[in-house]
This record gives C-alpha cells, structure tokens and sequence, in this order.
C-alpha cells in the first residue's frame, strides 16, 4: 500500500508519467483487499468476499492499463469490460445462487489471467525497443502473467475440495500468497527504477535544450551529433547553418517577445518537417543548425528549400513575414564538426550577401 501510494503521489503531485498512477493503484487495491480480510472473521468473509474480488480484478485492470500506457497504448476497454462482468456474475451466482468457494476463486484467477493478458502482445513490442531496464520491466510483466497461468492451474488442481475454513490454512494458499507478495515486491521496485531512470533522463534532456524553443542547445546538438553518426548506418550528413533574416529589425519594430514568438515558430516548423534521425537546435540568438540524414547532397538540398518555402510563407504574430537564410557543408564525422560548422558559417553569409532567403549548397 505505501509504495502504491508513493507512485500516485509521484503522478498527482510531481507530475510522473500517467502509468505510474495505475501502477499505484494495483499495489493498493489488493493491499486493501487482502489487508482487510486478514482481519476479518469467516463469517465476514463469506459475506464480503465477491465484492472484495473487485479490489482484486481493479489491481489487474490497472497494472494492465499501466503496462499498456508505458507502451504508448491503450487497454481493450470492451474485452476487459466483459471480464470484469463475466467475472462478477460467475462470482455472485456461486455466492447467492449456488454458493461454491472453489469455482469463486477459480474464476477470479482465470479473470485476472485474462485481464493481465490483455497487455502482451504490446508488452512484446515494448520488449524489443527499449534499454535493458524497460527490458526488465517487460520480462518482469510476463513473468506475472506466467504467475497467473500456475496459480490458476494450482487453484484447479490441489484446491477443489477446500472449504473457506481450512483455505487459509492449507500449504498452497500459504505458499500462492507469500509468492504473491514476492512477485508484487519485485515488480514494484523494477517499476521504480524505471520512473527513476525516466526522471533522469528528462532531467538530462532538460540540460541539452534551449528553453525558449525546446531545441537542442549548442552542448545537445554537439551531444546529439555523436549519437548520430554511431547510428548513422548509410548516406551521407550534411550540416545546415540558418538565420533569421534582419531579426533585429523585427525585435527593434515590435519588440523581444514577438521576436521570441517568431523563433519558437520557426523552431516548430523545423522540428515537423525534418525527418526521423535527423537533429535540429538552436546554435544561439537567431541562429538554428540542423543535420540531415540523405543519400547525396541533391536530396538534402531539395529538404531545407522546403523548409525555406514553408517558412518564407508563414503569417507570424502581427501578421509579420520573415524569411531564412541557409548554408550548408557536409559533415563526414563528429570529429569535422567544426570544420564543417565554419564552412556552413561562410555559406550563410554568402546567401546573406546575395540577397537573402535562399540556400547556399557550395
């Protein structure tokens, strides 16, 4: 319950990731659940048990929504919906109808199997795009749901002829509750070293962004350009230089906040029309460089005319046009950096002299 608790507070007031409150939430519905029937005589929990199985079908609800949303997906609402209802009414036709322990807990077994299961397929993709830690994570969810399947298989097996009395007493019960427990904990704590690293690594990001425009900043481009050639599998780079045409007139005319409004349009309209591995930041002032990924210098050339046209007819606030200059060199490793940053310079202010508004290739 306390480390449940710990993961929604982390969402509610630190603002983490949404998953982590549906993780909190299936630490402290079967806590509840369980924490109360320990206390409670057999009597009570002849009467309360079906509506307590809901506190465990909503912790296999909400690890599964949980799982679904690290994996940037969203839970079948409809399938688990009808577990859920099929579940309740099998549970409460044994209660009320026919009253039966042995189907009850086979029953919630085989929902929260199916619920839990509702999340693999996308768990499997996760599993084969992400670091060794969202790795665990994966592996950790499957090894819950493969919990789930011998706990089932166990309940069918060794407890048909338990009764509610002798139930809490027999060796299987005993050994499925402590496993519970176990699997809970270590799922938990793989749970928090991901948020953890999660935390860390915004807070890097953070580091390498400019904060006006959200791009990379001159330590994250130089950062980002490393990153990029270990990966780079194919084709050439190429590094562009762009500048704001007479932006001081803009700040001076209508001030430095509109300046900053047009920067921050600007960076977006980078941002959305480079490709997939490609790198954008802000080298400082009026001044963006990006680096594209191409097959030859004829398609990179064609990519940042683009862009220029785009930006060349975008209605800015106040209905201010601006246009941007380029140069452009290529980049054979991260080692020319600023061999290739300086010949782009020359190339910027070879389009500034000629005019403006236009792209310096050579």
């Amino acid at each position: 319950m306390l480390i449940g608790t710990v993961f929604i507070v982390a969402h509610v007031w630190f603002k983490a990731p949404k998953y982590l409150l549906w993780m909190g939430l299936s630490c402290v519905l079967p806590s509840v659940a369980l924490a109360a029937q320990t206390l409670m005589t057999n009597v009570q929990l002849k009467l309360t048990a079906p509506w307590f199985a809901l506190f465990y079908l909503g912790g296999a609800w909400a690890v599964t929504h949980g799982m679904l949303l690290k994996a940037n997906s969203r839970l079948n609402m409809f399938a688990a919906s009808f577990f859920m209802i099929m579940a309740m009414s099998f549970l409460l036709y044994f209660k009320y109808i026919d009253e039966q322990l042995w189907p009850r807990i086979v029953t919630i077994n085989i929902a929260i199997l199916c619920l839990e299961a509702l999340a693999l397929p996308k768990v499997y993709t996760l599993l084969k795009r992400t670091d060794l830690l969202e790795k665990l994570l994966c592996f950790s969810y499957f090894l819950l749901v493969a919990y789930a399947v011998i706990r089932t298989l166990i309940v069918i097996v060794y407890l048909q002829n338990v009764q509610l009395v002798t139930l809490a007493t027999t060796k299987w019960w005993m050994m499925m509750i402590a496993v519970n427990i176990l699997f809970s904990l270590w799922f938990a704590i793989v749970v928090s070293a991901v948020a953890v690293k999660e935390r860390f690594s915004i807070i890097n990001e953070q580091r390498l962004k400019d904060p006006l425009t959200q791009l990379y900043n001159r330590n994250g481009i130089l950062e980002k350009t490393g990153d990029l050639f270990k990966n780079l599998q194919h084709g050439e780079v190429y590094l562009v230089m762009c500048d704001v045409d007479h932006f001081k007139i803009i700040n001076d005319t209508w001030g430095h906040n509109v300046g900053d409004k047009i920067l921050c349009t600007i960076a977006d309209i980078c941002r959305s029309n480079i490709r997939q591995g490609d790198i954008v930041g802000r080298y400082g002032g009026e001044e963006f460089i990006i680096l594209l990924q191409s097959s030859d210098e004829k398609s990179s050339l064609a990519l940042v005319e683009r862009l220029r046209k785009k930006i060349e007819d975008q209605l800015f606030i106040n209905n201010i046009r601006a246009t941007v200059s380029f140069g452009a060199a290529r980049i054979d490793a991260e080692s020319q950096f600023i061999t290739a940053l300086e010949i782009a310079d020359e190339r910027l202010y070879k389009a500034k002299n000629a005019g403006r508004n236009r792209v310096y290739f050579n």
